[in-house]
């Protein structure tokens, strides 16, 4: 067993302190929000190889020299320019301008795309649960390492979408479609959010979902994501990033061949909060149909993608990190002695995620430990 360094165990720390704050002595102001936003993105954008996919990216930044702005612009706007582009234009061009106009050092890149994650992200968290800090630290492990540290461009992408849920909300097509584009201009799995914005006004009951999920894991072993061919592939995967991505991967965790693993632990408990508070949340929380839909098609999509572990990573994971947001929510719509039940098992699994992170290979690999991350402005 490996240990995290303790940059990482301080900011376990801090949103430990006031998620317990939070959730048992009234809401946090925000501004300790955005101190812990700060603080993410410092030890996040300015890591220095640190994370399976660093020299992956750093091989992009590279690559983004190469290509012309107006094959980048023409890219933009659904055309072919003089040059091919491999990867997703937006996030090319922002490689190319930090490259070309500021001659900046890849970290610069790191760091720009931290602010811009965590912006995101933060906004986001604050927008939809009444526990930024409990969700935030429910999802440290391992989303931060995989997200912030270490899959920056699907991490920003779909932070960027989750934002957009407020323009679902607000009913702004326009700003929505916006959010959209400019996320999936950073990574195509983004585009699998768009139909969200009326997805989320089908009504749904217990009945329905439980069909939708057994149907779901009925079809598993079947692959019929294989139907859509070339269409899925060019959403779900990145061979520039498969072995860095597969850097975070344990066969133990992963589980090969039909096993039954954590992941699945994780559907299973995501599919009894979601049928256990229904009733509660839909009358309770705001929107939370809305959030809702997110968690039955991130179930789904998860089942459906099974035995692809790139699909089942990228398309399923995309919905996935949203629908977490309703296991601290469920907090908001039970009595006092529920509520204290819910947060001792957030703890508990945090604790257990901490554990198992630091048991594999996982944390050796991302160079998270405290004898091998290194950072370009913290000693």
């Amino acid at each position: 067993m490996s240990l995290l360094h303790p940059y990482y165990i301080f900011a376990i720390i801090y949103m430990l302190i006031f998620s317990y704050q939070e959730v048992f002595h009234g809401k946090v102001e925000k501004k300790w929000l955005w101190f812990l936003g700060i603080y993410l993105i410092i030890i996040a954008g300015l890591r220095g190889d640190v994370g399976p996919d660093y020299g992956s990216y750093r091989g992009i930044y590279i690559y983004s020299d190469t290509k012309d702005y107006v094959s980048l612009i023409m890219k933009g706007f659904g055309m072919q320019g003089p040059q091919p582009i491999e990867v997703e234009w937006l996030y090319v061009l922002i490689n190319k301008i930090l490259l070309n106009v500021f001659n900046a050092p890849f970290y610069i890149l790191t760091f720009v795309i931290a602010i811009l994650a965590i912006y995101f992200k933060v906004e986001y968290t604050d927008d939809n649960t009444f526990y930024p800090f409990t969700f935030m630290l429910f999802m440290f492990i391992p989303g931060f390492f995989i997200g912030e540290s270490g899959q920056i461009r699907q991490n920003l992408g779909s932070f960027i979408a989750y934002f957009g849920i407020r323009y679902i909300k607000e009913r702004k097509l326009l700003a929505y479609l916006l959010c959209i584009y400019l996320a999936a201009g950073i990574h195509t799995v983004c585009y699998a959010f768009l139909p969200m914005y009326w997805l989320v006004r089908i009504p749904l009951n217990k009945f329905v979902m439980l069909i939708m999920i057994i149907t779901s894991v009925f079809l598993s072993p079947f692959e019929v994501y294989r139907v859509f061919g070339d269409f899925m592939t060019s959403i779900a995967s990145d061979s520039t990033l498969s072995i860095g991505f597969n850097g975070y991967m344990d066969e133990s965790v992963e589980r090969l061949n039909g096993a039954i693993g954590i992941p699945e632990v994780m559907m299973a408990i995501l599919t009894f909060f979601l049928f256990t508070f229904d009733d509660k949340m839909k009358e309770k929380f705001p929107y939370y149909e809305y959030h809702r839909a997110y968690v039955v098609i991130g179930i789904c999509f998860y089942f459906i993608f099974r035995n692809n572990p790139i699909f089942s990573s990228r398309l399923a994971g995309a919905f996935i990190g949203f629908a977490y947001i309703i296991i601290p929510n469920a907090m908001y719509v039970v009595s006092s002695n529920t509520k204290k039940s819910i947060y001792s098992f957030m703890i508990a699994l945090t604790i257990f995620n901490f554990v198992v992170f630091s048991s594999f290979r996982n944390i050796v690999n991302g160079r998270f430990t405290w004898d091998l991350y290194n950072n370009h402005i913290l000693p």
